[in-house]
């Protein structure tokens, strides 16, 4: 008999198998190594006691993770190792998932789901879920990039902020970043700070690029991106959850030679709610 409970007792390196075994099949195939899975799980705040597995006979087999800042909970993975699905696990995961939130203290519980997985989309709408807002991603090799930047990353000065245009996805917001231990730096042209960015040189990631109102625009965006994607050691440059609506980076990514290789919803459901 399949049961649920927290994750408080679940080590990383028993997570660790059953999240890949599970992803094996997923639209877009992950498969992390211990290193790779601990900083992920870091970087989003995951909290052992807020998570729920499902165990068979004390078998982990599947799981729901989350990360978790105040009263906002974050789905930072969920999953069903193949050969226990089509059971309707999923439903029994997310119910006790939101119950288990809910008197935890969280008041928010959000996701991204990939477009292209209407079956888990169906599924979490099912469960209350709304979409909030449309999510894309890009990525580009770095010998495909198109134009030159001028621009300098320095170190960040300390007190110099610029406000983002568009809210960050929680795996992209101020405090991923730190914990995820992203590079901050300031954009300079000509002596001028003109934005900043926040980018992970190892892992190819762009997280965030502000610019300043007053400087922002498709140029000056490619610019910036093209001089984040140098920075970066890796052969491929990825930059996850752009706001569909926010087209000065959208069209910057794709003058720079990037390319948009899938979409994703950003759902909420509020736990207050579920209670009455």
């Amino acid at each position: 008999m399949v049961v649920t409970n927290t994750l408080k007792h679940t080590d990383m390196e028993d997570l660790l198998p059953v999240f890949n075994e599970a992803f094996s099949d997923y639209d877009i195939p992950i498969s992390m190594t211990a290193e790779a899975f601990a900083s992920h799980l870091e970087s989003l705040s995951y909290s052992k006691d807020d998570s729920v597995g499902l165990f068979d006979k004390r078998r982990l087999v599947g799981f729901l993770l989350i990360g978790r800042r105040g009263s906002v909970a974050y789905d930072a993975g969920t999953g069903i190792i193949p050969s226990y699905r089509g059971r309707g696990l999923s439903h029994t995961l997310i119910d006790a998932a939101a119950a288990h939130l809910a008197a935890r203290g969280c008041t928010t519980f959000v996701l991204e789901v990939l477009d292209t997985n209407t079956k888990a989309k169906n599924l979490y709408q099912s469960h209350g879920f709304a979409i909030r807002r449309n999510l894309l991603c890009f990525s580009a090799k770095q010998d495909e990039l198109v134009g030159q930047s001028d621009l300098l990353l320095e170190p960040h000065e300390d007190g110099y902020r610029v406000p983002s245009c568009y809210e960050s996805s929680y795996q992209n917001n101020d405090q991923s970043v730190v914990e995820g231990l992203y590079t901050c730096s300031d954009i300079v042209e000509k002596g001028t700070r003109k934005g900043v960015a926040w980018y992970h040189h190892t892992r190819g990631s762009i997280a965030q690029i502000n610019i300043e109102p007053q400087y922002r625009d498709e140029n000056f965006m490619k610019e910036a991106i093209i001089s984040c994607a140098r920075a970066c050691t890796t052969q491929t440059v990825r930059i996850l959850n752009v706001d569909e609506a926010d087209t000065v980076v959208i069209n910057a990514l794709q003058a720079a030679g990037f390319t948009k290789f899938t979409t994703q919803s950003e759902m909420v459901l509020i736990l207050e709610e579920q209670k009455q």
